[in-house]
């Protein structure tokens, strides 16, 4: 990126992460595993620092000229991710594989 704008060599990234889930009950019942969640999240890499990283979904490239071009930020602390792959033309293949209980 420079300056909002992709350049070739803006890379595209997919990023394994665990969301918060929340529990309303006062005990945590035993199935409380599978409720956890994980996700997916697929894009350029805007921004990348110490504490966290910045995926950008949406680039249009209708709007030259104007303020924003960019859209669908996901901004995921470091502390969640569990694996960020960075994507080439090669056939690069990622797949969110969830562990058997």
């Amino acid at each position: 990126m420079d300056g909002g704008t992709v350049r070739s060599e803006t890379p595209l990234v997919a990023v394994e992460w665990e969301d918060i889930t929340a529990y309303s009950r006062t005990a945590i019942p035993e199935d409380f595993e599978p409720y956890r969640l994980r996700k997916l999240t697929c894009g350029m890499l805007w921004k990348d620092t110490t504490e966290y990283v910045v995926i950008v979904g949406d680039y249009d490239l209708t709007n030259e000229g104007k303020d924003y071009r960019h859209n669908d930020f996901h901004i995921i602390p470091r502390g969640v991710i569990r694996k960020l792959t960075y994507l080439t033309d090669a056939g690069s293949l990622v797949s969110l594989q969830l562990e058997s209980a």
